[in-house]
């Protein structure tokens, strides 16, 4: 939503004056894209390097998808302009909202704790799990590489390079919810194994099985942390806003006709 957001932000704050400085990455008649106006979207890691082009792209395609639409006065439609007023209210309340409760509402780590004790059977698994370690490679040559190295157990440069260049995903894999032509043998699998090469599609797959849980187990506080947090901010949320909406009645001016009814 935020990255959609400062996409539609730069597409309507694009002006036609550029500065000297400004390096131009488009031009639509006399719209422009500057390098500056992209970098708005880079901070905070929005955009990767490589997606540039991705954005330029769409930056073309909006302004004269946009240029077109003005043309049949699309701009002066009332229901589109009560629409844009609407969206623009909501993206304030929204706003504010978020603003309120990042600044008032504070989780504590013995909240977290205090509520997995209390609420240890809502984090009962329902399926056998596994948690492991996923690599996918372009090569059965390379797969089976890899798998040597892994199953060598030695940590190295080499080994470190192929972490750097594939960024294997480490995920928990739940019984019953996998395609089990594909990945069901790694149910199969002891802890420490290594699995693979597998072809899926066009690339090869390699597994690392790292952890294994059974069904009815308790899946531990560290890996539901962040879901607790979550499920404590939500209920935070709710009692803020409820005290927040009272003082703001207490303190406005509101009047209610009686054929509201209560």
């Amino acid at each position: 939503m935020r990255f959609l957001f400062l996409l539609l932000f730069v597409f309507f704050s694009c002006s036609n004056s550029v500065k000297k400085n400004d390096a131009v990455y488009a031009r639509v008649g006399e719209k422009t894209l500057t390098k500056k106006d992209i970098s708005m979207m880079k901070n905070g890691d929005l955009v990767e390097t490589g997606s540039i082009k991705n954005i330029v792209d769409s930056w073309i395609e909006k302004t004269l998808l946009y240029n077109e639409a003005v043309k049949i006065n699309l701009d002066k439609d009332h229901i589109l302009l009560e629409q844009k007023r609407l969206f623009y209210k909501n993206l304030l309340i929204n706003s504010l909202i978020d603003i309120k409760t990042k600044k008032e509402i504070k989780i504590l780590k013995k909240e977290i704790s205090n509520y997995y004790k209390n609420n240890k059977n809502s984090f009962i698994r329902n399926h056998d799990e596994i948690l492991l370690k996923h690599f996918v490679l372009p090569t059965k040559k390379e797969a089976r590489k890899l798998k040597n190295y892994l199953k060598s157990n030695k940590k190295g440069d080499i080994l470190e390079s192929y972490i750097m260049k594939y960024k294997p995903e480490t995920k928990t894999i739940k019984d019953g919810s996998i395609n089990e032509n594909q990945l069901g043998f790694i149910f199969n699998s002891s802890v420490g194994d290594i699995l693979g090469p597998k072809k899926i599609q066009s690339s090869y797959h390699v597994f690392e099985i790292l952890r294994k849980y059974n069904k009815e187990s308790i899946r531990g506080l560290e890996i539901v942390y962040d879901e607790i947090y979550q499920r404590l901010f939500k209920i935070k949320k709710m009692q803020f806003l409820n005290n927040f909406l009272d003082s703001l009645y207490t303190n406005a001016d509101i009047y209610l006709s009686p054929e509201v009814g209560e």
